[in-house]
């Protein structure tokens, strides 16, 4: 691995670039690079054969090497040459990952899985998004009360505290954020699992802010990662080398985490697919983590579309074939249908895709407890489902989804979908739920406990 101090110099000697000419020269290259290995999008496969995710490796080293990675705060490139890419690689190839998080009553791990193995993905399945103070406890409490989620990869965030604007950067940055820990401390105690993973720190996202949260009582190496990864579509800043330093002092596993737009400087699936991987070669070098999420979405902000399960298929076997990264995914709808009958539908569609693509674990997996558990056991029933089978019952899936996106409406909000005082599901909402569980297992999707 390359020692992170060395970047230090390559980005303030590299090439001077203006972002423009930095973002034309990352779409051009990609372009030529489907073209070269010969990646193409098939809708009618969404989980990628062992060629296509070879090609999108090979891809991937060669646009890294040929672009780099453009650094904002000195607006110069960061260069890589080709071995020393394939150098880092091999060294993760060769010590498959497994990151161990939690106290020792929940313990979770994540492992580097392939693409036929029959053990489950971890359900690593968070609250996501904006939650009110008044029901952001019992929304954490939902997922954590239910034993099948093994740690909360995401917690939600809060808009405002009272008068408090989170803005990044200043004291309410760390304000609200301690707020937010004590709020899920309360939770895991009322779930009786003080000791799980939290996952990623939300709110408090600048270097000083995650620092000083750290440094309070409510988080350490075992219950913590810390996003250090390349913003959309390569690019860099100090931020994300200091936070990479931080974890590299204080023994935290770094969460790295690969975005890319379709329909944005990538045209389709499979030159997201690539930059994918490149961007997640790019994080390696510098974070020298063990897990990586790819999380592949549309330009308008829509996601669980044909197009994005195969560029998370290409990308995660990709990496399954040549990087021995355990590999995560957000299980989700979009976000106007979260919590509705479409939601499970898209996520089931995610599920059989993924699963069969090697992935290690879900960092999201749905919008409630009831909804985790549900793709929890969908995760377990997929399990070494052969890719062809899986191919066949994502699409009939996706059929179901067509018909129902036309009639999206409004998400359905926590405190309508759970008693917040009681942290159940209400009876409309679970029966909502549990219909859909039964209409997938009428088409064939394996429920297991």
């Amino acid at each position: 691995m390359i020692s992170l101090i060395d970047f230090q110099e390559r980005v303030t000697t590299g090439p001077v670039a203006e972002p423009d000419d930095f973002d034309l020269e990352l779409a051009f290259t990609v372009r030529d690079l489907v073209e070269k290995y010969d990646i193409h999008y098939d809708p009618e496969q969404l989980v990628v054969d062992d060629r296509t995710a070879d090609a999108i490796f090979e891809a991937a080293v060669e646009h890294l090497s040929t672009v780099g990675v453009y650094f904002m705060s000195s607006e110069r490139v960061l260069q890589y040459e080709e071995e020393e890419i394939r150098q880092f690689a091999e060294e993760s190839k060769d010590d498959p990952a497994c990151v161990v998080l939690g106290g020792p009553k929940d313990r979770m791990k994540l492992r580097h899985r392939k693409s036929d193995d029959t053990w489950a993905p971890t359900n690593y399945a968070g609250p996501a998004g904006v939650a009110d103070r008044e029901w952001f406890t019992p929304y954490a409490q939902s997922f954590a009360q239910e034993e099948t989620v093994a740690g909360m990869g995401i917690n939600p965030c809060l808009a405002r505290l009272g008068d408090l604007d989170p803005k990044a950067g200043t004291l309410s940055e760390v304000e609200v954020a301690l707020w937010e820990q004590e709020a899920l401390r309360t939770a895991l105690q009322r779930a009786g699992r003080p000791e799980m993973n939290l996952g990623l720190l939300c709110t408090a996202s600048t270097p000083s802010a995650t620092m000083a949260v750290m440094s309070s009582k409510y988080r350490d190496h075992t219950n913590t990662q810390i996003g250090i990864h390349i913003m959309p579509e390569q690019k860099l800043d100090w931020g994300r080398f200091l936070m990479s330093q931080y974890c590299e002092i204080a023994g935290v596993e770094p969460w790295q985490s690969s975005m890319s737009c379709l329909g944005g400087m990538c045209r389709d699936a499979a030159e997201v697919a690539v930059v994918m991987v490149a961007n997640a070669l790019g994080q390696l070098s510098y974070a020298h983590g063990g897990s990586v999420s790819y999380f592949p979405s549309h330009l308008d902000g829509t996601w669980a579309t044909k197009p994005s399960h195969w560029a998370f298929s290409g990308a995660a076997r990709a990496s399954e074939r040549h990087l021995g990264l355990a590999v995560g995914t957000s299980i989700s709808g979009i976000t106007p249908a979260w919590r509705t009958p479409l939601s499970l539908f898209q996520s089931a569609a995610v599920v059989v895709t993924a699963v069969a693509s090697g992935m290690s674990y879900a960092w999201i997996a749905g919008h409630t407890g009831l909804e985790a558990r549900l793709i929890g056991q969908m995760m377990n029933g997929c399990a070494g489902m052969p890719a062809d089978r899986a191919n066949e019952l994502a699409q009939k899936i996706m059929l179901r989804v067509d018909e129902l996106l036309p009639k999206v409406t409004d998400q359905l909000p926590f405190p309508e979908a759970y008693d917040t005082r009681t942290v159940k599901p209400k009876p409309v909402y679970e029966k909502s739920m549990l219909d859909t569980r039964d209409e997938l297992m009428a088409m064939g999707m394996p429920f297991s406990e």
